[in-house]
């Protein structure tokens, strides 16, 4: 497991952001798939969330959690996907 400081240091270069990739990757794509219930869907919702974090890296503050960020991002990626699903599925029943 990571320590605290080096968390801090994920927004500082893309080796570090890789560090975290590797080493959360397998528990962000389960967390993922326990929502949308599609391992392939569940990847690839988990690589937007790392792509959102990675965008908006440099407006957080120096000490915020970026696993816990990027969860956070990754449930909201998640409920997205589900919502838009489920407008999908109504429109096609009416169609």
């Amino acid at each position: 497991m990571t320590d605290p400081i080096q968390i801090k240091h994920y927004k500082e270069d893309i080796t570090s952001f890789n560090q975290l990739y590797k080493e959360f990757q397998r528990r962000f794509v389960r967390f993922a798939n326990t929502y949308v219930r599609d391992l392939t869907t569940a990847e690839d919702i988990t690589i937007e969330a790392m792509m959102y974090y990675w965008e908006n890296r440099k407006r957080l503050s120096a000490d915020v959690n970026v696993p816990a960020y990027v969860l956070v991002a990754l449930k909201h990626k998640c409920i997205d996907y589900l919502r838009h699903q489920h407008v999908r599925e109504t429109m096609s029943d009416e169609l």
